[in-house]
This record gives C-alpha cells, sequence and structure tokens, in this order.
C-alpha cells in the first residue's frame, strides 16, 4: 500500500525530533506550538511559532524540533 498526502500535518510531542532529506522547496506550517528548525550548511537556526511558515531553501538534511507540542504542515 503507497500512502501519498498532499499536505501531511504531523503531530510532534515535546522534544521530538523530525528528519527531513533534500526537502528543499518545502514549506514548514506551525499550525500548533513552535518549532526549531535548522538546515544543512545554514549557520543560522530558524524559530517558527503558530501560524508562521518558513521555506526550506537548501538540499541536505533539514531538522525540525518540538519545543512544545506542536502540529506541523508540510507543503
Amino acid at each position: 500500500m503507497t500512502l501519498n498526502l498532499e499536505r501531511p500535518v504531523i503531530a510532534l510531542e515535546a522534544g521530538q525530533l523530525l528528519s527531513l532529506d533534500d526537502a528543499a522547496g518545502t514549506r514548514i506550517v506551525s499550525r500548533l506550538g513552535t518549532v526549531w528548525v535548522t538546515e544543512e550548511g545554514d549557520p543560522e537556526d530558524h524559530i517558527v511559532g503558530p501560524g508562521e511558515t518558513l521555506l526550506i531553501g537548501r538540499g541536505g538534511r533539514t531538522l525540525l524540533q518540538a519545543m512544545q507540542p506542536a502540529w506541523v504542515a508540510l507543503q
């Protein structure tokens, strides 16, 4: 069975990590809670709060960590 979600929403517990590989062009939208985001090769980290969006600008690995319980949409 293949599961293909057009706009997945992922629930993360506080402290939980999500790893994305080669996700350049993907938008991270925080629906609930706050996540910390770091992109491979980017010297700056980002905080994405409720209602905010971050566009992943680089290939390689991107890590998201929930700073509190969060719902994150990937578009």
